[in-house]
C-alpha cells in the first residue's frame, strides 16, 4: 500500500512540472511581422498621385537599387499584393502510465510518463513578381480587387473612386518611365542600397 501511495505521489509531481501551457502570444507574433517588414525596408507603392516629396525620394531610391542589383533599367521585382495573415496554434498533450508488480523477495515498481508540447505560426504573404513597366497594373489591380462592390455601384462614388485609381496608376506609371529612361551606367550603381520590397496599403 505504501508503494502504491508513492507511486500516485511520483506520478502527481510529474503530472505538475509539465502542465505548463502552451505560449502563444498574439501581440508578439503581430509584432515580430511588423518588424520585419519595418527590417524589410518595405517601400509603399499606392496613392502614388498623394506622394510627399520624402516617399518619392525613397521610392527613386529602391527602384535604382533594383535596377543596379539586376544591371537592368527594367528589373523583376517583388511587390506584396494582398493581405498579410497571421495563424497561430498550440496543444499540450500528456499521458502517463504506472504498473505495480511483486516478486517473492522485493516488490518492483514500473512508471511511464510521457508529455508533448507544440507551438506553430504560419505566415501567408502574397507576393507577386513583376517587371517594373508593370508595377502600376499590378497596383491597380490589387486595389480594385478591395474595392470591388463600391466600382459595383453605378454613381458618382464609383465613377469618383475609378478617375482616383487612374490616376494613381498613370502618376506611378510616369515615376516608373522617368527611372527606367534614366537607367545610368553601371558605373554609376556603387554603393547602391539593399533591396528591399515594394507593398500596396489599404487607406
Amino acid at each position: 500500500m505504501r508503494i502504491l501511495r508513492a507511486v500516485v505521489c511520483l506520478l502527481g509531481l510529474s503530472a505538475c512540472a509539465h502542465q505548463a501551457p502552451v505560449q502563444t502570444t498574439i501581440p508578439d507574433a503581430m509584432a515580430g511581422i511588423q518588424a520585419s517588414l519595418a527590417r524589410a525596408g518595405a517601400i509603399s507603392v499606392s496613392h502614388a498621385a498623394d506622394w510627399t516629396p520624402d516617399q518619392t525620394a525613397r521610392f527613386k531610391q529602391a527602384v535604382r537599387a533594383a535596377q543596379c542589383s539586376q544591371g537592368m533599367a527594367d528589373p523583376v521585382i517583388g511587390t506584396v499584393v494582398g493581405n498579410v495573415t497571421l495563424e497561430l496554434s498550440g496543444a499540450f498533450t500528456q499521458g502517463g502510465q504506472f504498473t505495480v508488480g511483486a516478486v517473492t523477495t522485493a516488490p518492483t515498481v514500473g512508471i511511464g510518463g510521457s508529455a508533448s508540447r507544440t507551438r506553430g505560426q504560419q505566415i501567408s504573404l502574397p507576393v507577386a513578381y513583376t517587371p517594373l513597366s508593370s508595377l502600376p497594373d499590378v497596383e491597380m489591380s490589387r486595389q480594385v480587387g478591395y474595392e470591388t462592390e463600391m466600382l459595383a455601384q453605378n454613381d458618382d462614388a464609383r465613377h469618383s473612386e475609378a478617375m482616383r485609381l487612374v490616376t494613381d496608376r498613370e502618376k506611378l506609371r510616369a515615376r516608373v518611365t522617368a527611372m527606367i529612361d534614366n537607367w545610368p551606367l553601371a558605373h554609376q550603381c556603387l554603393g547602391h542600397e539593399n533591396v528591399v520590397p515594394f507593398v500596396g496599403v489599404r487607406r
